[in-house]
Parts: C-alpha cells; structure tokens; sequence
C-alpha cells in the first residue's frame, strides 16, 4: 500500500486494526482470531482494508476496482472471489458463522462492513492449541444459471436415490485462479481435473465427475450441504497462482462430517514440475483418506513441454465448456499444443476427440475431417500405446466408419487399461446394446449418473436406455431430470421425453411437450406419433406425410414407428426395408455404407414401437448384419 489509509477515527489500517475478536495485520496477511490464524491473498487483504476504511459505509464496486486494480481491465469475477474467500477466512479464523455477516451486500451498490474497527488490543489473542489451520479456498467464479441447476436437480426425489455416503468418496472442486491478472482459469481449471482423474483410478475411491463437482462453481455452499449433495465423505478445493513460470498451488481436503481439515499443503514449484505436484497431491490426499492409490496408466505420465501442456490445458478447458464455437476453438488448441511438442499422445487423442464433435454437427465435413480425426487417433495409440483413452479414441474412429472388427479389437483394449473411463463405459453400454442386452446399459448409466449426478448428458443417456429397456416410467423421470438440469439440452431429450409419454398413452402431456420441440423435422417426429392424442389426428396425419416425402432413413425410421402404433404392419416394414435400401446407396463408399447400415440397425434395435414386429418373420432380414 503506497500511503497510508486511515479511517475517520484516524486509525491507520497499515499498523493493523481489530474487528471484535479480530486482530487483522496487513502488512503480513494474517488474520488471528479465537480459532486460529488465516493467510489472507493481498487482494482479499486489500478489499478488507478498504472496506475498514469506510466502516458502515457503502464502498461501491468501481471504487474497489479502481483501489485494488488501478489502470488493470479485470471481470467482476475477481472481486467476487475477493469478497468470497474474505467471509469464509473471516469465519474460520473467528471460529463463528456470524462473521461472514460482517460484509454485507447491497445488490446493485457495493458491499459494507457491519462492525466496528478499533486499534489493535493490546492483550493478543492467544493461538489456539492445535495446529492452526490453512485458509479455506474460495470456489471460482460464479457460472450462469449455476444456482439454477442445483434447484433444479433437488426438486422433487430422484430415482437414483443418494446412498449414504461411501467410507471414501471424494468430490474435487473446481480451483480457484488466484493470479494477478486472473486469466488463468483454464489452468487451474485443468490442475484440479488431472487430480480428479488421478484420484479416479483407485479403485478403493469413490470420485464424483467433473461435471457435478464443477457445477458448484462460484457457488456459497457450506461444504457439508455440499458434500450431502453429492453423497461424498470428503471434498478437495484449492488455489492457483502462477507468475510466469512459477506457480503456487494451495490444496485442502475437508472432512464433510464435521467441516475440518483432513490435510492441507501449500507448493511452490516451476511450471514444469507441474505433472509431478498434480501426482503428489493425489497421492497426499489418498494417503490422508487411508486408501493405495491405484499404479499410474501407463503413458498417462508421458514427458510434455510446459508450453505444450498449458495449450492443452486451454482446449480441454473449451472442450468441457462446450459453449458456441468451443469444440472449434479446443480443436485449434489442441492443434497448438502439438505444434509445440508433436510428440504428446493425450493432445493427439484430444484432438480427434474434437473432430469427432465437429463432424457430429458437420455431415458436409465428412470428407475432410473423417480422415484427420483417424490421423489423430492412430497418431495417439501410436505414441502412447498404454494410454486407455488414445485406444477409446481410434475404436471410436473405426466404430464411426463401420469397421467394427478393429473398433472391437481397439476398445477392449481401451478396456483393459482403464475400465472406468467414461469413454470407455459409454463404449460398453453401446456394445450392450448391439448384444441386444439393454439391461446392462442401463446398469452402466446408472453407475455413471451416480458419478455425475449433475450431468445433464448422463441423466439423458440414461433415459434412453431406460426407454430402450422397456421402463418408461424410470425414463420420463430421468428425461425430466436431464431438461430440469439444462432447460437449453438439445432437443433430441425433450423429443426422447415425448415419445416416453406416448408409450405411457399419457397424450395430452406428450402434445404439450411436443409443442416446445423446434419446428419443422424435430417437431414432426414427435406430431406423427401423436395420431391418438385429442384433437390432434390431422396434424399428426400431415407430421408423417412430410417425414414420408424427407426421405432421411432416421426419418422413416419415425414414419415406420407411425405405422406400427396405428396397427399397420405391412406399411411398417415396407417402410423399414426402403429405409435400409436407402442406407445401402452403392454410390457410397463401402465402409460409409456398412456405418450407415450399423446406425440404421441400432435405430430399428432400440425402438420400443417397433417392439411388436419383432415376432414376424420379415423382422430378421431388416436387422441383418452388414455384409
């Protein structure tokens, strides 16, 4: 602080000041109070310090921005943090929840100190007995609609009901970017993901998904309401700081049952130790809950030059955003990253992860980016062949362009290294499905809703299984669930609701729901099925004339769905066997026709409306395997 800063009793703040059992010091960070002695961050040191200053006054945002950030362009997100981790240090320190009080918000206006600031007293207050503890870290900024989401996902009871809490489960929050400039959150981002993914290989721990655990971004929620939520006995949350190529990493593990340090350690490392000090704190953090942590996967610790890494961290970042436009900006990331060190199998594998998103909203890229994201696959497996994910990749290539042998050969590879990869148990559930064993992709899906109850893409993978399984009432509930954590889902979960309700015969609903699907070829997918609904036989009438002239083979997969819930057989596999002839166009190369035959099989495999026709002889010649 250049000069000094006095209140209106004349006090000057450099020289320490106390606020009721406080004894603030800012000239060394350090807060001490009844329970113990806090490191506060500068900027949070500097908000407080402001706010003692005008004592009971407003101090409006822009005046803070400008004290604390002078000159510097920063979102409202730093002082939202600032404010943030000042209320839970102010608490811990003095032991008592009504210490986050002090600070009030005034919506619209800035924040106030409620209490009164008085020269240092001159009996300190004694530490407590026990070893002080470590600063609890803030979680970073707030995330849209992130409120929203959690009100969401606890109305109402949920049919994958919470368990009580495993012995050890662990649920690691997002970290916070405590650095000057505070443009590193997809770095510390990407720090407290490759712990999380760390964690998850021991198989003696429970480890909540980074989507749910992520989902509490910003969020004020005590960390045993929280860890009620996610059902764990333990949460991980931490800072980041970085300077050039230093890097300060502030870890904690809390115990959920009775809020207290588990175990806690601060590292200051070069930026490129940074692999090995994300592998110690896993390793701290299973050694404080009492458990092994699992052997490395071969070639996840592969060498990567810091530059190299740090691209990659910021494509991952987009890659899990998934926000308009991120799937291209990883792509080009990712891209980045092996143009710094050719030689990073994860980049590689990540790479054509985002080409096969791309080409799932690109059909005209077929040509052009098929070919690279097979490139990218057998570059990974190639530099690192013990890598789960690099195999998960290239059998994703050949599931795509129907060669299933070698995506089979590939995948239960992929299997071997890691079978609890996400990638590779939503793999699994597909096998399941072409085995026609529905029953176990729906146990699969369970178990990694139960990982990521917070997913919207889980709950709705989940209800289609379910669907697919013949248990519509669990499947409404879970497409309801998927809409209730993203209302913004793509509409193939609203459209997946509808058709659950048709089965249901619950008529009226489905029309409601159908009337939210976007119009044209979505909306009439739902209409054409809706022949029995109230008033709506000419609409759903016209719905299968039009999907009947769009002639896409998804299409008359719908009108030969149309046709069997009206009782019409013969029109219902006339319909099924021109579809398959239409997936099997020979001006197409072969192995984009046997890809095309596959998808068309597991459409016709996985409809429930089609379920009646499975006893007719002309069944089997329309499932037929491709040749």
């Amino acid at each position: 602080m250049d000069a000094p800063i006095r209140s209106r009793f004349g006090l000057a703040f450099e020289q320490g000041f106390r606020l009721e059992a406080l004894t603030i010091e800012p000239s060394t960070g350090e807060v001490t109070g009844p329970a113990g002695r806090e490191k506060l961050d500068p900027k949070v040191m500097g908000v407080l310090v402001q706010l003692a200053a005008r004592a009971g006054q407003v101090v409006s945002r822009e005046d803070l921005h400008e004290q604390l950030w002078p000159g510097a362009v920063v979102t409202d997100d730093a002082l939202t943090r600032c404010i943030h981790e000042l209320r839970r240090q102010l608490s811990r320190a003095g032991g008592d929840d009504r210490y986050r009080t002090l600070i009030e918000t005034l919506p619209k206006r800035g924040y106030r100190l409620n209490c009164a600031v008085a020269a240092p007293a001159l009996p300190e207050v004694a530490p407590p007995p026990q070893k002080a503890r470590r600063a609890w870290i803030a979680t970073a900024a707030v995330a849209a609609g992130a409120s929203l989401i959690l009100l969401a996902f606890i109305r109402g009871e949920d049919p994958v009901p919470p368990r009580a809490a495993a012995a050890h489960s662990i649920a690691v929050l997002p970290f916070v970017d405590m650095s000057e400039a505070q443009d590193q959150g997809h770095f510390a981002d990407g720090i407290a993901d490759e712990i999380l993914n760390r964690l998850a290989k021991s198989g003696g721990l429970r480890v909540i998904a980074r989507t749910s655990s992520f989902s509490f971004r910003g969020e004020e929620v005590d960390i045993p309401t929280l860890a009620a939520k996610l059902d764990v006995s333990h949460v991980l949350e931490g800072s980041v700081r970085r300077s050039g190529d230093r890097v300060r990493i502030i870890a904690q593990l809390i115990s959920a049952a009775d809020n207290s340090h588990a175990w806690s350690e601060t590292y200051d490392r070069d930026l490129g130790e940074l692999l090995n000090v994300q592998e110690e704190i896993a390793e701290a953090v299973a050694a404080a809950l009492r458990i092994r942590l699992a052997g490395a996967s071969p070639g996840s610790g592969v060498p990567v030059k810091p530059d190299a890494y740090e691209l990659f961290l910021q494509g991952r970042f987009f890659f899990n955003r998934r926000a308009p436009g991120d799937i291209e900006r990883a792509a080009q990331y990712f891209r980045d990253s092996l143009a710094r060190d050719p030689s990073y199998p994860r980049a590689w594998a990540a790479l054509a992860g985002a080409y096969n998103l791309l080409l799932a909203d690109n059909e005209g890229a077929e040509e052009t980016l098929r070919p690279l994201q097979g490139e990218a696959a057998m570059k990974a497996v190639e530099l690192g062949p013990g890598l789960a994910v690099a195999h998960a990749r290239l059998a994703q290539y050949y599931f795509e362009i129907g060669d299933r042998e070698k995506g089979e050969e590939r995948f239960s590879r992929a299997r071997a290294l890691d079978p609890d990869d996400p990638l590779v148990l939503g793999y699994s559930s597909d096998i399941a499905v072409r085995s026609g064993d529905f029953d176990a992709g729906v146990d699969i899906w369970r178990r990694l809703v139960e990982q990521d109850p917070l997913s919207p893409t889980n709950r709705q993978n989940y209800a289609h299984f379910l669907l697919w399984a013949g248990k519509a009432d669990e499947a409404a509930v879970q497409f309801r669930k998927a809409l209730e954590l993203n209302p913004q889902l793509h509409w193939d979960s609203r459209l997946g609701l509808v058709r659950t309700l048709v089965l249901q015969r619950r008529h009226v609903e489905a029309a409601a729901e159908c009337g939210l699907l976007p119009a044209g070829l979505p909306q009439d997918h739902g209409l054409a099925l809706l022949h029995e609904a109230p008033g709506r036989g000419p609409q759903a009438d016209a719905a299968l004339e039009r999907l009947l002239r769009a002639g896409d083979e998804a299409d008359r997969i719908v009108v030969a769905e149309a046709y069997a819930l009206r009782g019409m057989t013969d029109d219902a596999f006339a319909t099924l066997a021109a579809a398959r002839r239409a997936a099997q166009d020979p001006s197409i190369a072969a192995r984009t026709v046997r890809a095309r035959i596959h998808e068309f099989r597991m459409d016709v495999l996985r409809s429930p409306f089609l379920s009646p026709l499975r006893s007719d002889p002309r069944w089997q010649p329309v499932i037929a395997e491709p040749r």
